[in-house]
């Protein structure tokens, strides 16, 4: 299960993406309201945990929380649209390059003006 909500009164941190897995709850931080990575990410031994503390940190109430879906397989836990190190699927990651899922293919993208774009073409 993965969760994002708004942050009502940190200077820094916008929003906190929140995935619960097998492994415990993650929690992603992030210093944007677009999509991209996360400032570090924080691990909670369960739910009450973490929604407790996102709650005295960045006072984000239970009901602020909107539920997302789960990454895909390979897929950044802290994006919220499919993204991935290009070549991760295959077992060989070029670390530093990124792909996303538009329209059910995978395309690269890259930081432009601040903001992660599909990879101009020339």
């Amino acid at each position: 299960m993965r969760k994002v909500a708004t942050t009502r009164h940190h200077p820094d941190i916008r929003q906190v993406i929140l995935y619960q897995c097998a492994n415990g709850v993650y929690l992603f931080p992030c210093t944007s309201l677009d999509d991209g990575f996360a400032n570090g990410d924080q691990w909670y031994e369960d739910l009450e945990s973490a929604e407790s503390f996102c709650l005295s940190e960045y006072g984000i109430l239970s009901e602020d929380w909107r539920i997302i879906p789960d990454p895909l397989e390979h897929c950044q836990q802290d994006w919220i649209e499919p993204v991935r190190v290009i070549g991760r699927d295959k077992g060989k990651p070029q670390w530093g390059r990124f792909e996303k899922l538009v329209g059910g293919v995978w395309q690269e993208i890259e930081l432009i003006e601040g903001k992660w774009r599909c990879q101009q073409k020339s």
